[in-house]
């Protein structure tokens, strides 16, 4: 049985499509020459992340095992998920933080071992986000998660 209501497919077009403003603002925040440019492409990206992470969140909570209260399936299914979007998400905001900080001192200046250490991780942690969030939002379609009883208890049974 598969799956196939259009507030679903609704959902799934504006994850993908957030995640991918996300990927299309991590390329342009490396050409902006004016703080101010970098300023508007960090409130944006951070924008699209928290709209995709609300987008999620609204998909965990259409679930029949959301409803019922068996949050814990939910939670032993997706955890490693939900861990790196806000291990990126943390990562993301530590580095617009910084820059922005580092920018509006000195408007020229190199940067810092600090600042390119957060660049790093954060660049490094984006794979992983798209990764996980784009196979999060593909598993969440598993009809099994919306009406199969049978599935739930076995599930409960299990753990």
């Amino acid at each position: 049985m598969k799956l196939s209501t259009p507030r679903y497919t609704c959902c799934l077009f504006f994850q993908i499509l957030f995640m991918l403003c996300d990927l299309l603002f991590n390329c342009l925040s490396l050409f902006p020459r004016t703080r101010d440019g970098l300023l508007v492409i960090f409130i944006f990206q951070d924008l699209f992340l928290i709209l995709s992470i609300t987008t999620m969140l609204m998909t965990f909570f259409s679930t029949y095992l959301f409803q019922a209260g068996l949050v814990e399936v939910l939670i032993r299914k997706f955890r490693a998920a939900a861990a790196v979007c806000v291990a990126y998400v943390a990562a993301s905001v530590t580095l617009h933080t910084v820059w922005l900080l580092e920018k509006w001192t000195e408007h020229d200046s190199i940067s810092t071992p600090m600042l390119i250490f957060l660049f790093t991780v954060q660049r490094c942690l984006s794979p992983c986000y798209y990764f996980f969030y784009k196979r999060a939002a593909l598993r969440i379609s598993d009809p099994r998660f919306y009406e199969d009883i049978d599935w739930i208890n076995q599930q409960l049974q299990t753990h």
